[in-house]
């Protein structure tokens, strides 16, 4: 089989699951993102992966770095495994794709210790079922702005081969909440193409 018929069996493929949930978001994502929310300084991803959420707040002017459970970029800073990590000094500001296994304690975890906002990539399932829709009513949820078109977050060996991958299967959104938040969250789109 030749390179080109490869990447586009690749591309066509429904990909196995990554044992350590590492799938990666395209880089509008973030990018768009800092455009449309402010935060604090010093934005922190506990799961960065490739670097693409550190890297999109640094070209947005923050400061920004990354923790992982792997070192997989050069954005990681330093290797912990979030759900076992407590950071010394407090966290302004957590946004990140988490690994989608544990993507609910995940964020119960970011809401301990970010100190102003938490910002993660989910699935818009999320905003279905009784158990963690009322979860989500208890928290200081503010907004959530699904992403249009759907990403293609393929695992992460799939970039690091350079393949790219072709449209997205499933639908996503930036779940944003603020510390002291009480009212309803808003719901917007977040577009690819202002």
């Amino acid at each position: 089989m030749n390179i080109e018929t490869n990447q586009r069996e690749l591309k066509a493929h429904i990909w196995d699951r990554h044992p350590d949930d590492f799938y990666v978001e395209p880089r509008w994502c973030s990018e768009r993102l800092f455009q449309v929310e402010e935060f604090e300084d010093f934005i922190l991803d506990p799961a960065c992966g490739l670097g693409r959420i550190v890297s999109s707040a640094i070209d947005a002017g923050y400061g920004a770095f990354g923790h992982d459970k792997v070192k997989r970029s050069e954005f990681c800073l330093e290797v912990h495994d979030f759900l076992e990590w407590w950071p010394l000094e407090p966290i302004s500001t957590i946004i990140s794709n988490p690994p989608f296994g544990i993507t609910r304690e995940f964020a119960e975890k970011a809401l301990k210790v970010a100190t102003n906002k938490v910002a993660l990539l989910l699935p818009t399932l999320w905003l279905h079922g009784d158990e963690r829709s009322r979860w989500l009513a208890s928290t200081p949820l503010a907004k959530v702005l699904i992403l249009t078109p759907r990403p293609s977050m393929p695992p992460g060996p799939v970039i690091e081969a350079g393949i790219a991958p072709g449209g997205g299967k499933s639908d996503f959104a930036w779940f944003i909440w603020e510390l002291g938040h009480t009212s309803a969250p808003t719901v917007d789109w977040l577009r690819k193409k202002p």
